[in-house]
């Protein structure tokens, strides 16, 4: 246990001068120390191919230690931009105390960063009330409103293209075909035709109708 606490405060000297790489790997060789684990070849390359020294020490002091160190290691791969993975050691963190509310935070950051929004947005705000003068959390959420008001951008775009007009091409074919159809056949009943030509190809006098318009209400 000493020595896990060692390399704890090895970790966040690390950390502290914003060399994440080397303080993960004091974080992770901790597990080593306190879980007696069998060392994968990620975790291997991750810790400098370094096995456990020590069996392993079961306590609460230990689970409180274990919820600290994945912490340590989210904020790390945060900041190393692996999200993903910074996610993955928040989720080890909340399984061990559902109710580490950094673990919380810190995994809103990195789903904002994945673009999980809505997961972002629960974890964030809920980090929010526990942390209400958190700058760090007030910008992202921030950036968070300026994320969905993209999405928001984006779909409305989408929608208001489906609605479209038909092209301009198309409208010149019916307006020449009503054309035709006005000077061949001529008089009353021409203008008849071509005003039924209109009606069933939405020419000009189905402009000013809002049916094919997305609706505001």
């Amino acid at each position: 246990m000493a020595k896990a606490e060692s390399l704890k405060k090895e970790g966040n000297a690390f950390f502290k001068k914003k060399e994440y790489a080397e303080a993960l790997k004091r974080y992770v060789r901790i597990f080593l120390y306190i879980n007696h684990l069998n060392v994968s070849d990620d975790l291997k390359q991750m810790v400098g191919n370094r096995a456990p020294e020590t069996g392993s020490v079961k306590s609460e002091d230990v689970v409180k230690l274990q919820v600290v160190v994945n912490q340590n290691c989210a904020l790390c791969k945060l900041n190393l931009g692996d999200y993903a993975y910074s996610e993955t050691f928040c989720n080890k963190a909340l399984t061990r105390d559902p109710k580490a509310m950094k673990a919380i935070m810190i995994r809103g950051r990195a789903r904002l960063r994945l673009n999980n929004l809505d997961g972002a947005k629960q974890d964030l705000e809920a980090a929010k009330k526990e942390f209400p003068n958190s700058k760090v959390i007030q910008a992202d959420l921030e950036h968070l409103k300026r994320k969905y008001k993209k999405v928001e951008q984006k779909q409305a775009k989408l929608f208001a293209g489906m609605f479209d007009r038909k092209p301009k091409k198309q409208r010149a074919k019916t307006d020449s075909v009503k054309g035709l159809v006005s000077e061949a056949i001529g008089g009353e009943e021409g203008d008849k035709i071509s005003s039924l030509i209109s009606q069933f190809t939405g020419g000009a006098d189905s402009s000013s109708s809002t049916a094919d318009q997305p609706s505001s209400s």
